[in-house]
């Protein structure tokens, strides 16, 4: 994991594939909770026991455990500034929702090497080559291909699997990079500006230095290229200098 000394954040995850995040869906509205929660009370913890403890819908208290553990991972664990979980729940609150689900989907996919690659190394060249139709099994021969990279892909079970080729799909369509049902389309997102500018702020907080902001891969979760990158950057450092 790469850290920021300045405030022991750790922005991105890094190392093998784990089959349990993608696998659980977006967890949107449950992300939105979790985002209330810790508002309320300031503490991760006492946030996180809500959930558990009730807060959540869902009947089984295991249940609710389980999806709290998938919360954390993207949203707690890496510690992430104040700034960033509060952005994440005005965006929440926003009539809109546009801007919350495309920032997280940038949080899901920074803290789930397994869904950041796939966008990067599926999607992307796909949105480009101007094929757009998303179905499980190009999940799967991304795994298979994989395998020699993440060897830990060959100890997954083919019911785990299949979950995480339902979840890959479910989660990109949630977050506006896909639609459809069974039969899935890439889509070109609109993307706010508040959306755009959360992820410059990440980017600089990260350490990446202004001239190569626009030429990062992150963008690139949003379809975007680096002259749209550029473009938008160029108009957020307008607006900060007033």
């Amino acid at each position: 994991m790469t850290s920021s000394s300045a405030e022991g954040t750790q922005w991105r995850i890094a190392g093998a594939y784990v089959p349990t995040l993608a696998g659980k869906s977006s967890l949107l509205e449950e992300s939105r909770l979790l985002l209330e929660a810790y508002a309320q009370s300031g503490d991760a913890q006492v946030a996180c026991k809500a959930l558990i403890d009730g807060v959540l819908p869902q009947r089984s208290r295991e249940t609710r455990a389980s999806i709290v553990r998938v919360l954390r991972e993207r949203l707690l664990r890496w510690h992430p500034p104040t700034w960033v979980l509060t952005d994440l729940l005005a965006f929440a609150r926003t009539t809109s929702s546009d801007a919350f689900h495309l920032a997280m989907l940038l949080h899901i996919a920074r803290q789930d090497l397994l869904l950041y690659n796939f966008v990067q190394q599926v999607i992307v060249p796909r949105w480009y080559a101007g094929t757009t139709k998303m179905i499980r099994s190009d999940v799967q021969g991304f795994l298979d291909a994989a395998q020699e990279v993440h060897p830990e892909v060959n100890g997954w079970s083919h019911a785990t699997r299949e979950r995480l080729s339902r979840g890959v799909l479910t989660v990109l369509r949630d977050c506006k990079l896909l639609k459809g049902g069974v039969k899935k389309q890439i889509v070109l997102p609109l993307v706010p500006e508040p959306a755009v500018h959360h992820l410059i702020r990440l980017l600089k907080a990260e350490g990446v230095a202004c001239e190569q902001i626009a030429q990062h891969p992150d963008w690139r979760l949003w379809l975007w290229d680096t002259a749209q990158a550029q473009k938008a950057l160029e108009s957020y450092l307008k607006e900060q200098r007033g």
